[in-house]
């Protein structure tokens, strides 16, 4: 058996060699030859040969591409110039990752002043790819601005040469420029291009890819429901067609659950988070499926695990990290590997282990100039110093976390707000033009009708131009309103979400630090320093209670309404009768806040200006609704005038009730009182 084995050996290795001295013999036939021949013949030996070795660095490719480059310029043979100008960009950008050497290589490539405004098709299409490949090099050189014109140039090319697949390929790369550097409006609308344009092809791979771009501009967002619903339309669209194109359909597919799982780990979701990763391995264990990237998965089931405190599962796969991937120089996707040894350690308690790989993760994150990865680690080293008992370390690390996180934050707020607020404005302009448009057109037809019947249909004309001109506008307005509505509860919404971070913040990071001094200036015998570190103390966590409800998620909603009641009543002269029925988990959370939100405004207002002895509370259930009603019996207002400069506080209440699409109504007269009802649909 070991002399069959050691024959075929020797079989294939004589094959080899074989192979490989002819490829030789012919590379030194061709170069002769070139040393002999003039003209078009020499252009035909050095594009065969350039071919020949495409890529290959031992037979000195560079040498041969340039040498056919200029000749094939110097020869005015623009198709075979532009064809070995982006081989050769190609291979400096993703064979050996010298992306400033293409870039200055293109440089010089613009120096022979090409014509291209009369180029062919073939050419068209041949430049086309040849900017593609060189936005590619601005792209991986971190000079992502400056991709994009590049990729804009290669989309009016491809349509020039009627090449719609690569028009969208420019398209798709361009859209990745504008999410990367953040303009998400502009990636998000030329994704949604290519998905329609793909969709009249019946491009559905093309139209799965735009949603998987699209769902990832979301999540950069934070809007992480709505990059849920396109990575589900693509898991159903992956999973249906991997029957029939199993390449493909499993390779996407690993892509979809392994985004989709980061994002239910930004969400805290670790159960649907575990099950795509279990999907994602499942996929990349299929025959025929590349495994380059099976550690992702692995390393992403031991943090899962290993954070839910499933300490058996998260040892079984950092077990299979370590004798399958650690092994391995380097080893692979390095950063992401320490990342989950880091997890592992702690969860196992191992906090010597879990700061030398938390410090190795550091390196590397900042190496990659990766933020989320740099600021996670650094709020694992503050836990594992803490844990060590090094507290000076631990809260540096604590204090340089936090810096980042707010600003990561911070960043993605401002992101999503400028994203809506530029959509809107986008939509406003878009209807503002369409509006001017249909006035020109239906002018123009105004005018080409009365030249010929001014005598007898001017005044019919003129009247249906009217009504059609008064339809148009009032739908312009309804439109505006819709659009305005939107936007105020979109910050309404922000708002919320920004109040319970500062409140969090106040008690976690403000508090902790005021408690902490209020301890140490007791056992130094400062009383009044500790006087003064309590009272601050407790208005910190009055504030932190007045920017964000606690008592909503500590106690639910009908007890933190009775807790608000009770806080009033017991400190004003306020008389209250109140009827409250449980309504627990009837509304969604973030309606159970609004209606919070409006029963507690309601009852401020009437603190601050009613002047009022009694206040009546009632809140039912019925089968179909919560209906609330409060009433008091103060000073009034006059509701017309009051309406017509509805203060803030007044408008954000009628905002509150849109969102909960409830009815509300305000009855006020001068000396008679207030009453505010809230009809709920359930």
């Amino acid at each position: 058996m070991n002399r069959l084995i050691t024959y075929l050996f020797l079989i294939f290795s004589c094959i080899a060699f074989s192979q490989e001295d002819s490829l030789q013999f012919k590379i030194g036939n061709i170069q002769n030859k070139i040393k002999l021949s003039e003209g078009a013949d020499k252009l035909y030996l050095l594009d065969s040969l350039a071919e020949l070795i495409r890529f290959k660095i031992k037979y000195e490719y560079d040498t041969i591409v340039k040498e056919t480059v200029d000749y094939a310029f110097e020869m005015d043979s623009i198709p075979l110039g532009l064809k070995h100008t982006r081989n050769y960009i190609y291979y400096l950008v993703n064979k050996v990752g010298k992306t400033d050497e293409a870039i200055r290589f293109y440089n010089a490539f613009l120096k022979r002043k090409i014509d291209t405004t009369h180029f062919s098709k073939s050419n068209q299409k041949a430049y086309a790819r040849l900017q593609l490949v060189i936005g590619d090099a601005y792209y991986f050189s971190g000079k992502i601005n400056g991709s994009i014109p590049f990729y804009e140039t290669a989309e009016r090319f491809s349509l020039k040469a009627k090449d719609t697949f690569r028009y969208l390929l420019a398209k798709d790369y361009k859209s990745t420029s504008y999410g990367d550097i953040g303009d998400y409006v502009s990636a998000s609308k030329s994704y949604k291009e290519i998905a329609e344009l793909a969709r009249k092809r019946k491009d559905s791979f093309r139209v799965a890819s735009a949603r998987s771009g699209l769902a990832t501009i979301y999540s950069r967002m934070g809007f992480f429901d709505e990059a849920e619903i396109l990575r589900e339309e693509n898991i159903d669209f992956y999973e249906s067609v991997h029957e029939y194109d199993a390449e493909r359909g499993h390779k996407r597919l690993i892509a979809v659950y392994s985004n989709a799982s980061i994002d239910a780990e930004k969400k805290g979701d670790h159960q649907t988070r575990i099950k795509l990763l279990d999907k994602a391995l499942k996929h990349m264990d299929e025959p025929g499926v590349n495994k380059i990237q099976r550690p992702l998965p692995i390393y992403g089931l031991t943090r899962a695990y290993a954070e839910i405190g499933d300490i058996p599962k998260a040892k079984y796969y950092f077990n299979e990290m370590e004798t399958k991937y650690k092994i391995q120089k380097p080893i692979p996707y390095h950063s992401q590997y320490m990342e989950a040894s880091v997890i592992y350690y702690i969860a196992i308690e191992d906090f010597i282990n879990a700061r030398i790989a938390a410090e190795k993760a550091l390196k590397l994150f900042e190496t990659a100039k990766a933020v989320d990865g740099i600021f996670e680690t650094k709020e694992k080293l503050a836990e594992i110093y803490k844990e060590l008992g090094e507290i000076g370390k631990s809260y540096t690390y604590y204090e340089e976390a936090n810096k980042l996180r707010d600003s990561v934050q911070s960043v993605q707020k401002s992101n999503a707000l400028s994203y809506y607020q530029t959509l809107y404005e986008t939509e406003k302009r878009d209807a503002t033009i369409d509006n001017q448009k249909s006035e020109i057109a239906l002018l123009d037809a105004q005018n080409e009708i009365k030249k010929y019947w001014l005598l007898f249909g001017g005044l019919g004309l003129l009247a249906l131009f009217s009504i059609i001109y008064l339809t148009r506008s009032q739908k312009f307005a309804v439109t505006k309103q819709k659009l305005q509505e939107q936007f105020s509860q979109d910050l309404i919404n922000e708002q919320e979400k920004e109040r319970t971070r500062l409140s969090r913040e106040l008690h976690d990071s403000v508090g902790q630090k005021l408690m902490l001094l209020s301890k140490q200036t007791k056992n130094l015998g400062h009383a009044n320093m500790e006087n003064l570190a309590d009272t601050t103390l407790e208005e910190i966590r009055s504030i932190s209670r007045g920017l964000h409800p606690s008592n909503l998620e500590r106690l639910g909603l009908s007890e933190a309404i009775n807790a608000l009641v009770y806080n009033i009543n017991a400190n004003t002269d306020l008389f209250f009768t109140e009827e409250l029925d449980n309504i627990d988990n009837v509304l969604s959370k973030e309606a159970e806040l609004h209606l919070y939100r409006i029963i507690q405004e309601t009852l401020s207002n009437i603190v601050k200006h009613a002047d009022a002895k009694a206040v009546k509370m009632n809140i039912n259930k019925t089968k179909y609704a919560v209906e609330v009603l409060v009433s008091d019996n103060g000073k009034g207002f006059d509701f017309e005038t009051k309406f017509k400069s509805m203060s803030l506080g007044l408008k954000t209440l009628f905002e509150r009730a849109k969102i909960l699409d409830a009815q509300m109504n305000l009855e006020s007269k001068v000396n008679k009182g207030t009453i505010m009802t809230l009809n709920i649909p359930i």
